[in-house]
């Protein structure tokens, strides 16, 4: 080995930072998370690429890689929060009702509007029915004439696609947390 020639690299992480030829240059003194090691003339001659030091010794193997158990949790973490994602999107799909007056109907299920018939439906509870002349504004903005249990169906109809999505979800998080490898996790999709 000469002597002159080293790896400067970091005590916490291991990666060289710097390669030095003491012979050539005058370094600083190292900072006290770093030291340094001599190299071969086959190392430094070699210094392309990331370095890592290993019990003592050069390496071109990061120790600080994440495991293959440790890409795919990465993996499944991701997937489902994607899936997560979908799921929050298709339960706002708007939804299909036909009103006891026999009027079909495509009505928003977005947060708001769920909140809106949500209130509306307890405003009237204790009298279990609608003022004259209620109705509920469709996607297309035809004012529909409601009852009380048009409220309840809608809302009925809300819960449906809401619990057909979240059983969907849970089956597609299942399939990922049993997927073997990334690529397979990857493929899960809504």
């Amino acid at each position: 080995m000469n002597m002159t020639q080293q790896a400067l690299y970091d005590t916490n992480t291991a990666q060289v930072l710097q390669w030095q030829d003491t012979q050539r240059f005058s370094y600083a003194s190292p900072p006290s998370t770093a030291k340094t090691i001599a190299v071969t003339p086959d190392e430094w001659a070699n210094q392309s690429g990331e370095w890592w030091v290993v019990n003592g010794a050069l390496t071109q193997t990061n120790p600080n890689a994440p495991t293959a158990a440790q890409l795919l949790a990465q993996a499944q973490a991701s997937q489902i929060a994607t899936l997560r994602q979908s799921y929050g999107a298709a339960i706002q799909q708007a939804v299909s009702y036909t009103s006891k007056g026999g009027v079909t109907k495509t009505y928003q299920a977005d947060p708001q509007s769920v909140a809106n018939l949500t209130q509306m439906l307890l405003a009237f509870q204790a009298a279990a029915a609608t003022p004259s002349g209620f109705y509920w504004v469709s996607l297309d903005n035809t004012q529909v004439p409601f009852t009380y249990a048009d409220m309840q169906g809608l809302a009925a109809a809300f819960g449906a696609q809401g619990a057909a999505a979240f059983q969907h979800l849970q089956t597609l998080k299942a399939e990922v947390m049993a997927a073997t490898s990334v690529s397979a996790v990857q493929a899960i999709v809504w």
